[in-house]
């Protein structure tokens, strides 16, 4: 029994691309295409105006001739296994949407007259498959779309007929026309095309799948000769986890799997986009830790934009460009070969990149400048609005000075006041706490902050401590882990915010982000921490909360994220018996406890001795804990 597949659905759904990438996947198979191929008279009506003779000249009798003639010619000349680009429930939904608009009927009479008269040509007898891909479920949706995604200006009659033409889809639909649906929406192309070949295989129809997704991020690098893609890639790679990987090798892996000699000559633009996508889902696959790719270098323009479509937002292209004098000077070759290849990319529409790059990196500055680029790229994320907080309790008699600190600290550029610290986590205790504040601002020139006159202290002496950043260094990540992880609880459920601007969106920062910031951090804190231990007369205070600190990073790395100090001591006592740590509670050291009390003092001082000691044992390996002797080493 021969078989036919068929692809289905409104205009500017991606059926034929979809078709064509599915083609590829089929063992087999033969990809007929579109009817117009099968019948010269498409030909002689296009060179006329087409729309016209669609919408006026013909009769709906000439245009179902036209239409089923061509389908039937396509089906006799299909192999035992076809694909088609819109079957035969698609043909009758197009020639009866045109119906309705020129007869001026309903969509529900034109579909079952059109249906009545396409049974004259009858195809040879075969097992049709009809898979439908929908913009929406909602019929107005659905042609809303369709116009939307038009290149050109449309017509009142062209905006008519995609809406009978949603409506007859939509019909079919309840009428069972289809053997499966699936929903595009706003998803990219490689999310549908993994839906369409599950679909197709669950229809008992040979096809392949495409690899296991494990792709987080994958930066597209362009540009010119010589204009700095090498280097960001190493950056990517060495600062930034990313797997780097040339666009070429991945290229002739694809055309030595499928058998095509040359690649770029076989393939238009669009298949090689796809086939390089499978390479990618492939390679990722079988290196476990290749979840962020670095992708060089991207040169024609059409195969870079269809990149996108397929990857969505997980794709982002960064175009370098550097003047031609500067080019000149950090090349290894001559003007001549430089300009020689650059015509080869401009050729390939490899300068237009720029037009469609995610970002434009200037890279005629220092080495500092562009690493500094490329870490506000990699941290670069979909902020979150931060949820309604909930009502933080500050302490009554610090709720004065924070209202004043606030109103002193905002106008029309700040986005963010907030408590950290212990104000943010009802942790806050008298005579021991510091009060720590945040403010996000759009710019924050110095002589902002030196006219704020925020004061030092509290009602009470407490410290405070202001820390400042803009919205661009909050949004990429520019800050100290402490405040990376103040802003990733803040985004999470609003503790802490005493002001916030309305449009204010947040880096919501995910936990492995958060812990290797803090790991970061760590050895400047026990660095830290040993400097004040090491005082004949410490600060207790300083000693205790860096003991803390240090206890809180470590938990942080276990998976077990906690931020009140009393919950930090009790948990990394229970999870780390081992470090001995005897650290007094909190309530047992605040206010002026551990002054009155030496053996407060003493305990302190103890514990700071022992988490640096584990802190130190953390790290080494069996061997290194054996002790060498001289000449002990086998040759």
């Amino acid at each position: 029994m021969r078989i036919a597949v068929t692809l289905n659905g409104a205009d500017n759904v991606g059926k034929t691309t979809n078709a064509r990438w599915l083609a590829s996947s089929m063992p087999d198979v033969e990809f007929t295409g579109t009817v117009d191929r099968w019948d010269r008279r498409w030909a002689e009506v296009s060179r006329r105006d087409f729309s016209q003779w669609w919408f006026v000249d013909s009769t709906t009798d000439e245009h179902i001739d036209l239409v089923f003639s061509s389908h039937a010619a396509r089906c006799a000349g299909g192999g035992p296994l076809a694909l088609e680009d819109r079957g035969w429930p698609m043909l009758v939904a197009t020639c009866a949407a045109t119906a309705a608009v020129k007869d001026g009927i309903s969509t529900a009479e034109a579909l079952a007259q059109v249906a009545t008269k396409a049974r004259r040509y009858a195809p040879t007898p075969r097992r049709e498959l009809h898979l439908l891909l929908r913009h929406s479920n909602q019929p107005a949706a659905e042609a809303h779309h369709a116009i939307a995604r038009e290149v050109v200006p449309t017509t009142e009659r062209y905006v008519e007929y995609q809406r009978r033409l949603a409506e007859a889809i939509d019909l079919q639909v309840d009428g069972g026309e289809y053997q499966a649906i699936v929903v595009r929406g706003d998803r990219p192309l490689l999310d549908v095309q993994r839906e369409i070949r599950e679909a197709v295989a669950q229809l008992d129809v040979p096809v392949a799948p495409l690899p296991p997704d494990r792709i987080e991020h994958l930066w597209v690098l362009a540009g010119m000769s010589e204009s700095g893609k090498s280097t960001v890639g190493e950056l990517l790679r060495t600062e930034h986890t990313a797997t780097r990987l040339k666009i070429g090798y991945l290229m002739q892996l694809a055309a030595d799997r499928l058998g095509t000699a040359d690649p770029y000559r076989e393939w238009d633009e669009l298949t090689q986009a796809q086939m390089l996508t499978e390479e990618i889902l492939r390679f990722a696959a079988l290196n476990s830790g290749s979840h962020r790719i670095s992708l060089e270098s991207a040169h024609r323009f059409d195969a870079t934009a269809h990149l996108r479509r397929i990857w969505g937002q997980r794709c982002e292209i960064l175009f370098l460009r550097l003047p031609d004098g500067l080019r000149a000077q950090r090349a290894t070759e001559t003007m001549e070969s430089l300009s020689a290849r650059d015509a080869i990319k401009q050729s390939r529409g490899g300068d237009r990149i720029a037009l469609i790059a995610d970002t434009v990196i200037d890279n005629g500055r220092s080495l500092a400048a562009l690493k500094r680029v490329v870490t506000e790229v990699v941290h670069r994320r979909s902020g979150t609005k931060v949820p309604p907080h909930t009502d933080t309790a500050i302490p009554e008699s610090l709720q004065p000075v924070l209202a004043d600190c606030v109103a002193r600290l905002t106008d029309s550029e700040t986005a963010l006041v907030a408590a950290t610290g212990s104000l943010a986590h009802q942790g806050w205790q008298p005579g021991w706490s510091d009060i720590d504040l945040l403010v996000v601002r759009d710019t924050l020139p110095l002589h902002w902050l030196q006219t704020r006159r925020i004061p030092q202290s509290g009602p009470a002496g407490e410290k405070i401590a202001l820390s400042s950043f803009t919205t661009r260094e909050m949004l990429t990540g520019s800050v100290p882990p402490r405040v990376l992880h103040a802003l990733r609880q803040i985004a999470h459920d609003g503790y802490g915010v005493l002001y916030r601007r309305s449009d204010l969106v947040l880096n919501a920062f995910d936990a492995p982000t958060d812990d290797r910031a803090s790991r970061n951090e760590l050895p400047l804190v026990t660095m830290v921490l040993r400097r004040l231990a090491a005082n004949p007369e410490p600060d207790v205070r300083a000693v205790y909360k860096h003991v803390v600190l240090t206890m809180k990073i470590i938990l942080r790395a276990d998976g077990v994220d906690l931020d009140g100090s009393e919950e930090v001591r009790l948990a990394f006592t229970t999870s780390h018996p081992d470090a001995d740590v005897d650290l007094p509670a909190v309530a047992e050291v605040s206010g002026d406890r551990w002054r009155q009390d030496e053996t407060l003092s003493h305990r302190v001082r103890g514990a700071a001795a022992q988490i640096l000691a584990y802190h130190d044992k953390l790290g080494r390996t069996a061997a290194s804990d054996t002790p060498k002797t001289e000449g002990s080493d086998l040759p």
